[in-house]
């Protein structure tokens, strides 16, 4: 089933809730930047101080930074008529929208599984604490959109955060 518009009666697509793309490029940045500390550790660890510490440092920091290269230029959020799928810059979840309990101010996706467990997904797209402003607006009217989808509580929407 899709989403409707209820004026029409007419479905509408899918609402994807995105960064900036100059947000989306600074994280690609920062991302290239951990491989390239990663590289220099490799470098650390065979002329300066041979060790394998230094190995393992530069392969994680190569390998950290490799996968937020990629998944950070992707990260969104999808709200489909009964779930949302978060991509995040490492993982991605889907949340059923009936088992959404509450969103945080940072944001969280607070919700419940079938299971009875809770749980908590973080929405970093959505984030735009010390933004300025144009960055922290955008972020806030993605979060006002997806607390309207979700119609649950979080009441904290006149905070510009």
């Amino acid at each position: 089933m899709a989403l409707v518009n209820t004026d029409s009666g007419v479905p509408v697509p899918d609402i994807v809730l995105e960064q900036l793309r100059f947000t989306k490029w600074v994280g690609v940045g920062g991302s290239v930047v951990i491989a390239l500390a990663g590289v220099m550790f490799l470098w650390a660890g065979t002329t300066i101080s041979p060790g394998w510490p230094w190995y393992a440092f530069g392969i994680i920091a190569i390998a950290f930074g490799i996968v937020a290269t990629i998944r950070t230029p992707r990260a969104r959020v999808t709200l489909s008529d009964d779930h949302m799928t978060v991509f995040g810059q490492f993982w991605s979840r889907t949340v059923p929208r009936r088992a959404i309990t509450s969103i945080t101010p940072w944001p969280f996706i607070k919700w419940t599984d079938s299971h009875g467990r809770k749980h908590s997904t973080p929405v970093t797209v959505l984030n735009a604490r010390g933004a300025l402003p144009k960055f922290a607006q955008h972020a806030l009217d993605g979060r006002r959109t997806l607390h309207k989808w979700a119609g649950v509580g979080g009441d904290y929407l006149d905070d510009a955060r």
